[in-house]
């Protein structure tokens, strides 16, 4: 059975790396061994990437298409509270929803156009503008649900138990 992993951590944050680059080019990118992947990537252990190794996957996982930098947004997290409570905001979701469905809208709309017979150049390239800026909007909804689910999960005792 698969462990789950909480989107954010540190382990799913190395999961999502080694499964596009694969456990071995991973290994590679940070110098280290195949075990210790497996090892930083399991929720259950405490290991994880020295700074220097983390920002060797994360370039090696955006060099092999990767869309973030997984590791970085982790970090980024754990070291600014602040920001997490106030990215926590459930009035701030509302907005960030709003945003989407607007930037998606107009990426669909512009899109729409540019697919016509004879569009112009210039139409393609707002359709283009217009998804970029949809798939930060996705980007930020996201990071703004990784927070809330990461607040919650604070603010309520954990239940000990046998795995």
């Amino acid at each position: 059975m698969t462990k789950v992993r909480i989107p954010g951590t540190w382990s799913a944050a190395v999961t999502v790396i080694s499964e596009k680059l694969g456990v071995r080019r991973a290994a590679h990118a940070a110098g280290v061994g195949d075990r210790t992947i497996y090892k930083w990537s399991d929720p259950d252990m405490a290991t994880t990437p020295t700074l220097a190794q983390a920002a060797a996957l994360d370039r090696a996982y955006v060099a092999a298409g990767g869309t973030s930098m997984p590791l970085l947004e982790c970090y980024g997290r754990m070291v600014d509270p602040a920001a997490a409570e106030l990215a926590a905001c459930s009035r701030a979701l509302v907005g960030d929803i709003a945003g989407l469905a607007k930037e998606a809208g107009e990426a669909v709309s512009y899109s729409l156009q540019a697919s016509q017979p004879g569009a112009s150049r210039m139409a393609v390239l707002r359709a283009m503008q217009e998804t970029q800026e949809a798939a930060q909007s996705i980007g930020s909804l996201s990071r703004r649900l990784g927070a809330i689910f990461r607040r919650s999960a604070e603010q309520r005792p954990m239940m000990q138990g046998n795995r």
